[in-house]
């Protein structure tokens, strides 16, 4: 009955010990996994792993770049209004839309002269409700600008060059948001790095073997 209880005690004393690893094992990962999601690299600088480094640098690098993306996108955007202003003539004062800037890249004017916004619409109207002019009418006043949203290029070098501006505004948000993509990326990849380099668990051999009487012989082996 003794040998039976010691058994039984040692291996509850076992099962403690493991229980009381993993417990404070699990604590320290989330901890540095948590701080690498923050800033990545902490975790990893916490454990005391330089890998931390890599994170780190690239945050700063990638952030930098956002800013710089966004930065020259909106120096553009006030350089292309500033631009519409002077050499297509629109109002400073209105409230300019997406819409409203893409429209000026691709047509003359706004009016219903020859390569006009306006013009193209009436078109529109034509194909769409062609025995109805009570409808086209109405497509036309719903669809067109008014005279307060006039806009006219001067010819049409300046419109083209308006139009790789409004281009650029575009390319330099989308990098903008590919950045922003690869931060998310560069948040959970380093979290999870973190929970590798502080793994202490790995450290620890547990076996189950039988003696030549058949008898389980559990073995325990940890590397501090």
């Amino acid at each position: 009955m003794n040998i039976v209880f010691n058994r039984k005690f040692i291996l509850i004393l076992l099962i403690l010990f493991i229980a009381s690893l993993m417990i404070a094992e699990e604590i320290n990962t989330k901890k540095y996994m948590l701080r690498s999601a923050l800033i990545p690299g902490w975790g990893e600088l916490t454990a005391g792993n330089k890998t931390g480094l890599v994170f780190l640098a690239s945050e700063v690098l990638l952030l930098s770049s956002r800013f710089y993306f966004l930065e020259e996108a909106d120096l553009k955007d006030k350089a292309s209004f500033n631009y519409a202003v002077k050499y297509a003539h629109i109002n400073p004062n209105i409230d300019i839309t997406d819409e409203y800037y893409y429209h000026m890249s691709r047509y003359m004017s706004s009016g219903f002269d020859i390569g006009g916004y306006n013009a193209y619409i009436v078109e529109i109207a034509k194909i769409r409700f062609p025995d109805d002019p009570q409808a086209q009418t109405q497509y036309i006043e719903e669809n067109s600008y008014s005279d307060d949203n006039y806009w006219g290029w001067d010819d049409e070098d300046r419109k083209k060059d308006y139009s790789i501006l409004r281009k650029r505004i575009t390319q330099y948000g989308d990098y903008a948001k590919a950045i922003t993509g690869a931060v998310i990326a560069n948040h959970i990849i380093s979290a999870l790095n973190a929970f590798r380099v502080s793994s202490r668990l790995k450290n620890l051999n547990a076996q189950i073997q039988l003696d030549s009487n058949m008898n389980p012989i559990f073995t325990l082996q940890y590397n501090f």
